[in-house]
């Protein structure tokens, strides 16, 4: 005889129902993310499954459902507010309905991002959210042989079923800020790799708000590989020593904006006084910098909520919105100001 002991047994629907005092279609409902269980029901089959420590058997359930009850998502980076804030509100609405998010990082390169979605696709996602309406030619062609939804997020996109803002228009809100405070002199800090469509549009609001104004942005007052914080002080220093220094800097997100006002600070310039600096996407530290932030508020958490509505209504067979269009508001704090006068 073996003294081997035997492994303990799986634990089974049955059981879970037998502990919790219902049914198993009840059971089952829960464990689906149904709404119409009684609360009083949901926690004790929740209490159970946690006693028993029972763990959904995804794999029979795919083959059951034809649905492996996972929603995929592939951000550019998750190193800022922009991208986190929306996929935890993201992830928490979907998980509401009893779906799991399979989450992806593309470093804002096409290619990766082309095979990033391969990956979740052969991991048998549901629906797929994605940001922009930049990618490799491919992409589409692949999400439309899967036959599975798709919401691209944070640019607005006829084509394609989309939640964003006209970044445009909110870079030239901002300008329209800085030019009725007498600037003429524009600088301007980004990151803008080719597939990043959103920061293309706002250089062009720019563009076209100082034209409107008989201005234009010099070339060597636009620096367009700033992705961190040091990165735009560096950045802001480079303004600053450059041929025509700028009164007035507009940054990509509020995360340049603070790495270009260490940069102001450290060469003595007051903020607003000698020079003024805004963000964009009023991330939560915004107001609460030495010099409060001027940017533009983007709701970050509602991009998040209209996606998984959009996909989960789908995934329902429900009529949505192909297209929902977010307004961002000027903010304006103590980092904007008159122009200095001229020396």
């Amino acid at each position: 005889m073996s003294d081997k002991p035997s492994p303990p047994a799986r634990v089974s629907l049955e059981d879970v129902a037998q502990r919790s005092g219902v049914s198993t279609a009840t059971v089952s409902r829960v464990l689906n993310g149904s709404a119409s269980v009684r609360q009083s029901r949901r926690e004790a089959v929740e209490r159970a499954c946690e006693e028993l420590g029972y763990v959904i058997n995804r794999a029979a359930r795919t083959l059951a459902s034809r649905r492996s009850m996972t929603i995929g998502a592939v951000v550019p980076t998750l190193a800022t507010e922009t991208f986190s804030r929306p996929l935890a509100s993201f992830q928490q609405k979907i998980h509401q309905s009893g779906y799991t998010l399979l989450l992806a990082n593309s470093d804002f390169d096409p290619q990766t991002e082309l095979n990033e979605v391969n990956k979740l696709v052969e991991y048998g996602i549901d629906a797929l959210m994605l940001v922009g309406n930049s990618h490799h030619p491919r992409l589409w062609e692949r999400i439309n042989q899967q036959g599975i939804p798709c919401i691209q997020t944070f640019s607005v996109d006829q084509r394609y079923p989309s939640v964003g803002y006209d970044n445009q228009l909110a870079a030239s809100e901002m300008t329209a800020h800085l030019l009725a405070l007498g600037h003429q002199k524009f600088g301007v800090i980004v990151g803008t790799p080719p597939s990043n469509d959103r920061i293309s549009e706002r250089i062009t609001g720019t563009r076209n708000a100082l034209a409107a104004a008989g201005l234009q942005l010099d070339e060597a007052n636009l620096i367009s590989s700033a992705f961190t914080m040091n990165e735009a002080r560096q950045a802001m220093f480079q303004l600053l020593d450059g041929p025509n220094p700028p009164t007035a800097v507009i940054c990509g997100n509020d995360l340049l904006a603070f790495g270009a006002m260490r940069a102001a600070t450290e060469r003595y310039l007051r903020i607003p006084g000698d020079i003024s600096i805004t963000g964009f996407n009023d991330y939560e530290y915004a107001e609460h910098l030495e010099h409060p932030l001027t940017t533009m508020r983007v709701e970050l958490a509602q991009i998040g909520l209209c996606a998984a509505d959009y996909l989960l209504a789908t995934l329902n067979g429900e009529d949505a919105p192909r297209q929902t269009q977010l307004k961002p508001e000027l903010i304006v704090r103590g980092s904007s100001g008159s122009a200095p006068r001229q020396r």
